[in-house]
């Protein structure tokens, strides 16, 4: 009875150490000290959230289907260490007329694979996931790498929709894990109608 009484007594003065000592574990990341903003790119014809306004790149590609535009919005988050992720990425580019549509399943699929298994190569990594997903009704994939010995991760999300090819990316340090910044950004991605 004794020791319960002292119990009672003490925990007051014990929980507000443990609570002082919890709250000075938890650091908010980058990303979470941040407002998302919707981007709507009528030109890309997507929509997503993002924690940082981007970048966007245009450079031409020559491909065995001819020249082609690759745009490129990204952005690098300032500090690594406070952040889910180290680089967000959205690319796409528009394939000739009939040389990859999103009704060609067969094809998609093909491709969609092709492109996970390049970006393994490319990187010398090793595939952790890959599983098919729908975005805005139009076929997709998305992959999980580890490379760099095991010290980065490269998600990927992958979308054909009509005749253009979308690729969202983050790039984070292994020690992040999983993380809840690069589900918001996949997450949120949208699909206008594809361009004909």
């Amino acid at each position: 009875m004794k020791y319960v009484l002292f119990l009672l007594l003490c925990l007051p003065t014990l929980l507000p150490a443990q609570t002082a000592q919890s709250a000075k574990k938890y650091e908010a990341t980058w990303e979470q000290t941040r407002y998302w903003d919707q981007i709507n790119n009528a030109d890309g014809r997507f929509q997503l959230l993002s924690p940082q306004e981007f970048e966007h790149q245009v450079d031409s590609l020559e491909t065995e289907l001819g020249q082609q535009a690759f745009h490129t919005y990204f952005f690098k988050t300032p500090d690594p260490r406070k952040a889910e992720n180290v680089i967000y990425v959205l690319s796409y580019v528009d394939y000739p007329a009939g040389s990859l549509h999103h009704d060609s399943t067969e094809l998609v699929q093909e491709f969609l694979t092709t492109t996970e298994e390049e970006a393994i190569r490319s990187v010398g990594g090793t595939l952790v996931y890959a599983s098919e997903k729908t975005i805005s009704n139009y076929p997709g994939r998305q992959w999980r790498i580890d490379y760099n010995n095991d010290g980065a991760t490269a998600r990927t999300l992958a979308v054909v929709a009509g005749n253009r090819y979308y690729e969202l990316k983050v790039f984070s340090l292994k020690s992040s894990g999983p993380n809840k910044a690069a589900n918001k950004f996949f997450d949120s991605f949208r699909l206008f109608d594809p361009p004909e």
